[in-house]
């Protein structure tokens, strides 16, 4: 079992080889959550794998009619698609976050501990099924609290004060109002649900994001997830009987034998902030083609759109552009050819 077959093996378990997902839910359970922090990466990351493709309207309705999609801040503190169903998993795992108490960050996001306390002290009142704007938000909470001075902290542009409460299943995105984005409590939104073990619920998306992006170690499912590292290792410890060591990695045992299974040559044009390439990020030196991380991995948080070839990241897009970090195979220039006849390379 070479890293070679781990990463073709990766395109197939997340739907860019072999068969794609049925429907997007499918496809975001499988990712552990699609990146949304761009709407249309969101999309495009879905239209990529999902059998008939995707679009702007697909995931609208899947969001806002259907309800079986649901945006809130997840993985990294970031906004993701996540299947409605396996919300109560994630609320349970994420509710282990602690930072919003620590004097550092309340200091940076200028609140206090009470301010914080009564805030989300404060949510089952304030916010219900009936979606509200940032500033409507800002205000019930404003009024709830008696805490004036909050109006700045609530309304800047990241909703760093918010994520916490997303993180506890108060709040999560309802559907926009014009340009304005919109807040709605998961519990009325969606549907009641039964609190879930915090360890069972650490223990499923362990699983689940070995499943696909594995192997890796609980270090590295700590900084993707955003989870205590304690935490990541004991769940890695309590799994044990169920994984096995790939290479310094864990992968899930009964998807193991698949590794090795030969496949056709996979060539992909990924959109920024693409599931696959921010979860490679962490195993860079494996999986970029030469020192170029950095031209993945960009400032103010910014991942490229990249060219994918067997799973390795060979370069970078923009437009109609490809600009590869090593000249390509004339297998490779003939896939992208063919698949993308409107592209040019770069020399």
């Amino acid at each position: 079992m070479n890293w070679q077959q781990v990463l073709r093996w990766r395109i197939e378990r997340q739907f860019l080889g072999g068969s794609p997902a049925d429907d997007a839910v499918t496809a975001a359970r499988r990712l552990s959550g699609v990146h949304a922090q761009l709407a249309a990466s969101a999309v495009t990351a879905l239209d990529l794998r999902v059998a008939g493709g995707a679009t702007a309207e697909s995931v609208d309705a899947e969001l806002w009619e259907t309800k079986r999609l649901v945006k809130t801040w997840a993985a990294r503190g970031t906004l993701h698609l996540l299947p409605a169903a396996d919300l109560p998993t994630w609320v349970a795992a994420m509710s282990t976050r602690t930072r919003e108490t620590t004097g550092s960050w309340l200091r940076y996001h200028g609140v206090t501990a009470e301010q914080m306390a009564d805030i989300i002290a404060a949510m089952p009142d304030v916010l219900g099924g009936e979606p509200l704007t940032r500033e409507e938000l800002a205000g019930a909470i404003i009024k709830a609290t008696r805490h004036k001075d909050l109006r700045e902290p609530l309304t800047q542009g990241f909703g760093a004060v918010l994520k916490p409460l997303a993180f506890r299943g108060l709040l999560c995105s309802g559907p926009p109002r014009g340009r304005n984005v919109t807040f709605v409590a998961p519990r009325a939104w969606l549907r009641e649900w039964d609190e879930v073990d915090t360890e069972a619920a650490i223990d499923t998306l362990t699983l689940a994001y070995l499943g696909t992006y594995g192997p890796s170690t609980a270090d590295e499912f700590s900084r993707w997830f955003d989870l205590k590292p304690a935490l990541a290792k004991k769940s890695f410890a309590r799994l044990a009987d169920q994984l096995v060591e790939v290479d310094g990695g864990a992968l899930v045992a009964e998807l193991a034998g698949e590794v090795a299974k030969k496949r056709p040559l996979s060539v992909r044009l990924l959109p920024a902030f693409d599931p696959y390439t921010v979860a490679s990020l962490r195993q860079a030196d494996r999986v970029v083609t030469g020192p170029n991380k950095a031209k993945v991995s960009r400032p103010q948080g910014w991942i490229s759109p990249v060219l994918v070839v067997d799973g390795r990241i060979e370069g970078v897009w923009e437009g109609d552009t490809v600009t590869p970090f090593a000249p390509l195979e004339r297998s490779v220039r003939s896939a992208l050819t063919k698949g993308f006849p409107e592209v040019s390379v770069a020399d």
